[in-house]
């Protein structure tokens, strides 16, 4: 297998380079120990540039290397990129590579065709909004890809990301990465924010690091919907006053538009029944039930 000096390869031309990140733990310990196996291909020009095994060539340079064993060829852009896109298909790609993909046929001019065969092959739907949403993903921030693939983010998600200015995104991105997070949490989060947003203008960041996902989402909500939060926090501060016992629950509609309440109770046998009557009873003359009625109607203390 023929080697080449990294030196004589333009290592900051990426225009091929659709692989992200670049950074791999894994190849760094594998190419550390055994080598490259797997020679790079480089498009035929002086200097060399590269079209496939950029992941590779960072490493190699990350290690000290100083040479890369190597392919040349001898074709125009566009097939050079095709090169590098179906090199990496078998591995799959995630959203923001095909994003790139994406971004670089459109660079190259690729026919409409093209476009929507190659995005066919990635598994990528064609339609006017998702490759306008892909391309703006391409030019985005790394702070935005690296969240992205971390998080193995939807396109639904990153397009709620993407409505934010920049420096709204970046906070929200260091905000959601110190808590665990799933991609319907995300999604709910980001709808908040963006309901926060519309009515005030602005994103008050400040007020939010949280320790959990369900405790960012209460302070949200209570910014969002306030006067919703006060009830629930209200209907909260009656049940533990009520000491309800495990087989006795009290439910109301979640956003109280609904002027009634459902109360189940779990029974084993009769005795478990009357004992839960009883303790309704001392509820109602406590007037806690009211009170319960009251909030969902609406009526705040």
């Amino acid at each position: 297998m023929n080697s080449l000096p990294i030196d004589r390869i333009n290592t900051h031309d990426k225009r091929f380079c659709i692989t992200y990140p670049l950074e791999d733990a894994s190849l760094c310990a594998s190419i550390q120990k055994i080598g490259i196996i797997q020679p790079v291909i480089l498009l035929d020009t002086s200097p060399f540039i590269a079209v496939t095994g950029f992941k590779r060539l960072e490493i190699a340079r990350q290690l000290g290397l100083r040479e890369v064993p190597f392919i040349t060829v001898d074709i125009t852009e566009q097939k050079a990129l095709l090169f590098a896109i179906h090199d990496n298909i078998q591995r799959g790609l995630n959203l923001v590579e095909k994003a790139h993909a994406l971004e670089r046929m459109l660079h190259f001019g690729f026919s409409p065709e093209e476009l929507s065969d190659t995005l066919n092959i990635l598994g990528v739907n064609s339609h006017e909004k998702i490759i306008k949403a892909l391309v703006e993903l391409a030019s985005a921030e790394d702070s935005l890809k690296h969240f992205a693939v971390a998080h193995n983010l939807s396109l639904k998600n990153i397009q709620r990301l993407l409505r934010f200015e920049v420096n709204e995104r970046s906070s929200i991105i260091d905000l959601l990465s110190t808590i665990h997070v799933t991609e319907s949490t995300i999604r709910e989060i980001l709808e908040i924010f963006s309901l926060i947003k519309l009515k005030n203008d602005a994103l008050p960041l400040d007020i939010f690091p949280s320790a959990s996902s369900q405790e960012l989402l209460k302070k949200l909500k209570a910014i969002a919907y306030p006067i919703l939060s006060s009830l629930h926090e209200q209907l909260h501060d009656l049940r533990r006053t009520s000491a309800l016992p495990p087989n006795i629950d009290i439910k109301v509609d979640p956003f109280f538009e609904k002027e009634y309440i459902d109360i189940g109770i779990r029974a084993n046998n009769e005795e478990d029944i009357y004992q839960a009557l009883e303790k309704l009873h001392r509820l109602t003359d406590e007037r806690i039930i009211r009170r319960i009625f009251d909030l969902t109607k609406g009526n705040l203390r």
